[in-house]
């Protein structure tokens, strides 16, 4: 932005307010950004300002300075050089005293508080301008007394700027220039040609200094044209004058600063006047304070006005836009919110759907399986009870055949039982949980660290297993290992579970010395296995490897 102020290229107020628009919305994103918030206002004041649009300026000029109260607490220095820049285009150098005279406390402080209120180094340009201006106009007023003072200020603020941002030349060269500019006021003010000359010499090295940012050079060469003509002019070197002046309006051509164009028409009124051109000097100078006159007139305020009232126009139709794109942005948010929030119902839906389907066939499974059972179960039983009753009538034997009845009928009171237990309650058995019941009965009894124990499986860990068959199996496995621990010098226990269809296999199986021939099938958990095996329908292989160890085969139908 800086590169198109020093070639002349200025911008409308609605194109930079398109150029800046995405810096604007990054800015505004973050209310941290409140820097990058104050340099956005710097630069719509400063085209404002070198493109002579005044109210326009002074409005960013209380944006400045609301931002500034708003997250410091405190008086906004680019406002205040902002608003010093409009009252010297406007020739109100007592509006420039006035102020100085009431910010005075506060400049002054800056030197010491630079730290305390944590003043950057754009704050200490936006100082240094103040004080430039405020020395110049006070020195036009003859108030010598606070120009030095401010001149003061100023100098103390360029000797603390030189030494804490010493690498930064563009801060330090704006600061030196204000420097400069400000003795330059005072030896004129002191009619001191040697001290002029000194400025002279000072902004002549800064002009052809590499370090000096381009920028500021077009700057420097104005301003060296327009003191250089006025001090030549006062000394009465009519061709160093001419020189300068030529200078001048080649540099301010096409600039329609009236100011620039008021002091060209004076200069110009003041040579023809050295030059004895009594008359066309003073036409001349007439002009010239034409121009002066129009530049301070009802009409230029009323424009000013407008620039100010459209400037807040432009920003608040900018500002409506923003907040127009926000809500179209909220509204497609909340389209896609709803259409997610439906999307989740229907599977919601349609999940619990699923789930009652599939709890359904689970309890119809459930039931066949009982009915299964039943029928597979208890139909048997109940046909040999007859049976033997029957068989009863006619037997000599009817002791024998009442017990066997007895011991029956006890075992078709146990299946009942188990089938409803089965249907009464709300655990449904699995083949897992007789694997892991095994499992927890192996762990408990292998703590000490006497055997190993491995279980194998290769089933199907969801088929479902009747109560009154898992009460079963368990207890036949507890006899396996009981038997085991018992009788046997073994360090291993091993069992397998597989399932092919509605048929378990379980074999169990541990390194100890079995048995010797003669006592196979002698022992009473033997005969417990046999009995509980007869009664879910299962068979068995007992196979008897003595002197090493011996496994069981243990196979049933799946209710």
């Amino acid at each position: 932005m800086r590169t198109f102020l020093s070639e002349n290229i200025l911008f409308t107020h609605k194109e930079l307010l398109k150029m800046l628009d995405l810096y604007r919305r990054v800015a505004w994103k973050d209310k941290k950004n409140e820097a990058h918030k104050r340099v956005y206002y710097g630069i719509m004041s400063n085209q404002a300002q070198m493109a002579d649009r005044d109210g326009e300026m002074l409005y960013y000029a209380e944006k400045i300075e609301k931002l500034e109260r708003e997250t410091k607490n405190r008086q906004s220095l680019t406002a205040l050089s902002i608003i010093v820049l409009y009252y010297e285009g406007q020739g109100a150098d007592g509006k420039i005293k006035a102020l100085y005279e009431r910010e005075k406390a506060y400049l002054k402080s800056i030197p010491a508080n630079i730290d305390k209120e944590k003043l950057d180094e754009n704050d200490l340009v936006q100082a240094a301008m103040v004080l430039e201006q405020s020395t110049r106009a006070l020195y036009e007023l003859n108030d010598t007394l606070s120009g030095k003072e401010a001149e003061g200020i100023l100098e103390k603020i360029a000797a603390i700027t030189k030494a804490k941002y010493k690498d930064q030349l563009d801060v330090t060269t704006r600061i030196t220039v204000s420097q400069i500019l400000s003795f330059y006021r005072r030896a004129v003010a002191l009619n001191n040609p040697g001290l002029m000359l000194e400025a002279f010499r000072s902004l002549d090295a800064l002009l052809a200094g590499k370090n000096t940012p381009g920028y500021m050079k077009p700057y420097l060469q104005v301003t060296l044209a327009d003191i250089k003509t006025a001090y030549y002019i006062h000394y009465t070197n009519i061709d160093s004058a001419s020189f300068y002046l030529d200078r001048y309006a080649t540099m301010i051509n096409g600039n329609q600063n009236l100011y620039h164009a008021f002091v060209l028409k004076k200069y110009k009124a003041r040579l023809l006047y050295t030059e004895g051109k009594y008359k066309e000097s003073g036409n001349t100078y007439e002009t010239a304070m034409n121009i002066l006159d129009s530049s301070r007139s009802i009409l230029v305020k009323d424009i000013d006005d407008m620039m100010y009232a459209r400037a807040e126009t432009e920003e608040q139709q900018l500002l409506l836009a923003e907040a127009a794109a926000r809500n179209r942005q909220a509204e497609k948010r909340l389209f896609i919110a709803g259409a997610v929030i439906a999307l989740l119902l229907i599977t919601g839906a349609f999940m619990i759907q699923y789930t009652r389907r599939r709890q359904k066939n689970k309890l119809m499974t459930f039931k066949l399986n009982m009915a299964r059972n039943i029928h597979d179960e208890t139909n048997p039983a109940l046909l040999y009870a007859k049976a033997l009753i029957k068989a009863s009538r006619s037997d000599g034997d009817r002791d024998a055949a009442n017990a066997e009845l007895e011991s029956h009928i006890s075992h078709t009171m146990a299946l009942i039982r188990s089938l409803s237990h089965d249907l009464k309650s709300d655990k449904q058995y699995v083949l897992h949980d007789l694997v892991s019941t095994t499992e927890q009965t192996l762990e408990k009894l292998s703590k000490g660290g006497d055997f190993t124990a491995n279980v194998q499986t290769s089933i199907d860990k969801k088929r479902f297993i009747s109560h009154y068959q898992f009460s079963n199996l368990v207890s036949i496995l507890n006899e396996c290992i009981t038997n085991t621990i018992k009788h046997a010098s073994f360090e291993k226990i091993n069992i397998t579970f597989a399932n092919s269809g509605n048929k378990l296999t379980v074999t169990y199986y541990d390194n100890g010395k079995g048995w010797e021939t003669q006592r196979t099938g002698t022992g009473i958990g033997i005969r417990n296995m046999e009995e509980r095996i007869r009664q879910i329908n299962g068979d068995w292989q007992l196979d008897n490897n003595y002197p090493n160890g011996y496994r069981i085969n243990i196979s049933c139908l799946l209710r």
